[in-house]
């Protein structure tokens, strides 16, 4: 009799040990097991009795992990975002402010705000105006490596590919007239970024972009130029059509990041 209530004990033990995390259904069933796995459409598991499952994510109301976090960990339902600014395009006359959102486990979009005429160094002539970023960013590594999509330290940390569309407009002020000019540009982005303690984030990039524009000189008979621009504008400096970008950014985390968020919704 002792020795079954000790294997009944050992394993209610063993199960309890096990069974860490919850799954809630759709049809409200509650399955008690320990997570080995998420991907893109599964959730394996294994039960009290270390009997292997898997349920569909569509299935899934949400999840529930044990107060331990470990991996896997599941990024899908990322909802960190990040505020940052551009420390060199004070020195090539722009306020540059971004707004970062991740938008699943290996994927962000970017929205950039650049003010000209604000600069650290004093230019000849005085150049006001305004920009417009937009950018989306996968991570360089889970495009390499599928299934490591969901084991990462964090959304926004790593290696990136972020194309990027712009358009800008700007007036530049001369002796005797004023000179106008707008553009749009299309070009890659390859960053690097570095999460600290889920609140800072660290930003390093360069790029290539291609432009399209006009400038207008404001006197009287002179006929619009057309594509051929010089320019230096917060992170772009081109000219004749084509540019390179660089970055040096500094930025605030707020929202969910998963590895640090018990629960997980789908």
């Amino acid at each position: 009799m002792l020795h079954s209530l000790m294997f009944v004990l050992i394993l209610v033990t063993a199960q309890t040990a096990i069974a860490q995390d919850k799954i809630y259904t759709k049809n409200d069933k509650v399955i008690e097991c320990r997570i080995t796995k998420i991907d893109a459409e599964n959730i394996e598991y294994l039960d009290g009795q270390e009997v292997f499952g898997k349920i569909k994510k569509v299935n899934v109301r949400q999840v529930e992990f044990s107060k331990t976090p470990r991996e896997p960990i599941d990024y899908s339902d990322n909802t960190t975002k990040a505020i940052k600014f551009n420390f060199l395009a004070l020195r090539t006359n722009a306020l540059q402010l971004s707004y970062e959102k991740a938008l699943d486990a290996v994927s962000s979009f970017e929205i950039t705000a650049k003010v000209y005429g604000l600069s650290i160094r004093k230019f000849e002539k005085r150049k006001i105006g305004g920009g417009i970023d937009l950018g989306y960013r996968f991570r360089m590594g889970s495009l390499l490596r599928p299934e490591k999509r969901g084991n990462i330290a964090h959304v926004l940390d790593g290696v990136g590919l972020k194309p990027v569309i712009g358009f800008s407009y700007a007036e530049v002020e001369n002796e005797g007239a004023s000179e106008e000019y707008y553009y749009a540009h299309l070009g890659s982005v390859l960053n690097y970024q570095v999460a600290f303690k889920n609140k800072i984030l660290f930003e390093v990039y360069a790029g290539l972009h291609v432009f399209k524009g006009d400038s207008e000189l404001l006197f009287p008979n002179t006929p619009p130029l057309n594509g051929v621009l010089d320019f230096e504008d917060g992170d772009l400096n081109g000219s004749d059509n084509v540019a390179y970008s660089l970055g040096l950014k500094f930025g605030y985390l707020f929202g969910e990041f998963g590895r640090t968020s018990k629960l997980l919704r789908w």
